[in-house]
Parts: C-alpha cells; sequence; structure tokens
C-alpha cells in the first residue's frame, strides 16, 4: 500500500475570490483551462478587501496561502476581484464601470504587493470578473 505522505501533491496555483455565486461557473472554467493540473481555491467576500482592511482577515488569508503553498506548492497566486462587488458597496458607489474597474485594479496591486512580501518567489496574477461573464487580466 503507497504511503499517502510520499505521494507528491502538487498544484499550479491558488485561486482568492469572492464568495459571490453569480461568478462561480465563468471563474472555475476559465482556471480549469488556465490551471488544468488544478489548482487551490481560497473564497471571501470582498477578495482583496480581506488583504487590505481587516488585520484579522489579512492574517487568516495569509495562512490559507501558507498552506496551500506548503502542501500543493503552487507557482502562482491568483487574485479574482469582479464587478458589483457587494463588500465593497456594489457598482452603485462608482461613477462608471471604468471607474470600478480602475478601483479594483488598484485593490489587485495593493494586494499584489502585500503578498509579494511573504511570497517573493510566487507570480501574482490579477482578473476581473465582468457581469458579462468576461474575464479580464489586471496588471
Amino acid at each position: 500500500m503507497l504511503d499517502q505522505n510520499s505521494v507528491a501533491h502538487n498544484c499550479e496555483a491558488v485561486v482568492l475570490h469572492c464568495i459571490d455565486f453569480r461568478f462561480n461557473e465563468e471563474v472555475d472554467n476559465y482556471f480549469d483551462k488556465r490551471f488544468p493540473e488544478g489548482y487551490d481555491v481560497i473564497s471571501i467576500a470582498g477578495s482583496c478587501k480581506g488583504l487590505l482592511n481587516d488585520e484579522e482577515h489579512r492574517k487568516f488569508l495569509l495562512e490559507q496561502f501558507q498552506i496551500s503553498y506548503r502542501l500543493h506548492h503552487p507557482k502562482t497566486i491568483a487574485l479574482v476581484q469582479h464587478e458589483d462587488c457587494g463588500a465593497y458597496g456594489g457598482s452603485k458607489n462608482f461613477s462608471d464601470t471604468d471607474a470600478e474597474q480602475k478601483f479594483h485594479q488598484e485593490e489587485f496591486q495593493k494586494a499584489g504587493k502585500l503578498l509579494s512580501g511573504d511570497f517573493p518567489e510566487m507570480d501574482i496574477k490579477g482578473y476581473y470578473a465582468k457581469l458579462s461573464r468576461e474575464i479580464a487580466t489586471l496588471q
């Protein structure tokens, strides 16, 4: 019988995204294609907001990233923000869709910078899911 500890359990990425059910199918389909060898998922309301605005959530999320890294050795962290996120007050808090996407771009950049301090060897990528079912990359 094969010892479970001797089997390597590696995945390509760890993906942080919001709990919003409206984006589950498109996000899953997108990352199933992008990371066919598998990926870990962390889901929390507001996605990057938890890393940036709440010390308790930041600690929890960093522990989740560390567990994924230690157990499954992902090479990429994928951070997914989305349109009309209730944790940020929804689309109504922005003057238009461009302003909303720009805001989420800035949130990704701040979260990416924070994570790069703890995980300098990992590639950090940002994504923005739209209600139109499109997923854009963030820089």
